[in-house]
């Protein structure tokens, strides 16, 4: 499938969006001129442009923020804060721009031949060190990149560099392709380069076991930037490929796998002692950063609301309000 690269400019708006920044850029100019209620800017730009996840919804009510322009919420009559869409590709951009022309906005599609802008060092040669870029920074590095075909190769090189970086070509992925394929990580994986380990030997889960392999303590990966960083891709990496070997494994229990899944997700324990309450920290970043990497790989688990009760590792059974034995299912039959 082609890539679309395609840029905007907006009159009187700016030049070279792309089309998360285009989609933004018109909802904010239009916001902050006609000071709109929920229901009027809901009107105006309805659910159905967007697609099925939403275009413009209440920042306190979001269910999945990783769909949303949470870092960027915009104010509108009686104080309230709205956020938009970020999900935006080759099908639902056509509908978008059609609404947007009728609302008096000229905007018109740029070539690479056209583009104004100008390279930036930081995005458009090797000087960026993947080992230095938080998830944040690698996602804004790649969404706001003019020339996706010259970053391609450099981000390989890097990857290649840093096995457990390979985690960040889901990412690219996901951005790039719409979360549609996984093109680039699929074509580059190699589960040669990630040290495997047995749940059924090390019973202990995954944030822990990565931590091991790192050589790293909690303390510094809660104090270290650097060392935090390391940790959070190569868990990504780690989580991939233990969910395509475990889909493989013979025998397995959907349940063990759910059980898998849920402590990956929701606790770091190791014999029985809960490392969180130890040093006197909230789990939610572990929460956020395990829910993410499962988006990336392919399981949102926004799609999987729903009570279940599984066993987690090293400790009693618990509820949850995501239904990872669906999940498990769904895992198994991708990868299996």
């Amino acid at each position: 499938m082609a890539r679309d690269y395609t840029k905007y400019t907006v009159e009187g708006l700016g030049e070279n969006h792309n089309k998360r920044q285009l989609v933004f850029t018109v909802v904010k100019d239009w916001a902050e001129k006609n000071n709109p209620s929920l229901d009027e800017i809901q009107a105006a730009f309805p659910d159905e442009v967007q697609g099925s996840k939403g275009f413009i919804v209440k920042e306190s009510e979001v269910k999945d923020a990783k769909r949303f322009n949470m870092e960027e919420p915009l104010s509108i009559k009686n104080g309230l804060h709205v956020v938009v869409s970020n999900q935006w590709g080759v099908e639902n951009i056509e509908p978008f721009l059609e609404l947007v022309k009728g609302l008096g906005y000229d905007v018109k599609k740029i070539t690479k031949e056209e583009s104004t802008e100008k390279p930036a060092a930081s995005t458009s040669s090797d000087s960026f060190d993947i080992t230095q870029l938080s998830m944040r920074d690698f996602k804004k590095l790649v969404e706001t990149h003019d020339e996706l075909f010259k970053l391609e190769p450099i981000l390989l090189k890097q990857v290649e560099l840093n096995p457990n970086f390979w985690s960040y070509l889901l990412i690219y992925d996901h951005i790039v392709h719409e979360g549609e394929w996984m093109e680039l990580s699929e074509k580059t994986r190699n589960g040669a380069c990630i040290e495997w380990y047995e749940i059924q030997d090390e019973q202990e889960p995954l944030a822990q076991y990565v931590l091991d392999i790192l050589e790293m303590d909690f303390e510094e990966v809660q104090t270290d930037t650097k060392k935090r960083i390391q940790y959070i891709a190569s868990f990504g990496s780690y989580l991939y490929e233990s969910l395509r070997e475990f889909a493989n494994v013979e025998d397995i229990e959907e349940s063990d796998f759910a059980g898998y899944l849920a402590s990956n997700d929701h606790t770091l324990l190791r014999e029985g002692e809960d490392v969180f309450d130890k040093h006197g920290v909230g789990d939610d970043w572990i929460v956020t950063m395990a829910d993410e990497w499962l988006m990336y790989c392919g399981f949102d688990s926004s799609n999987y609301e729903g009570e279940c009760r599984v066993y987690l590792v090293n400790t009693e059974p618990k509820e949850f309000s995501i239904d990872y034995k669906r999940m498990a299912e769904d895992v198994m039959a991708k990868f299996a």
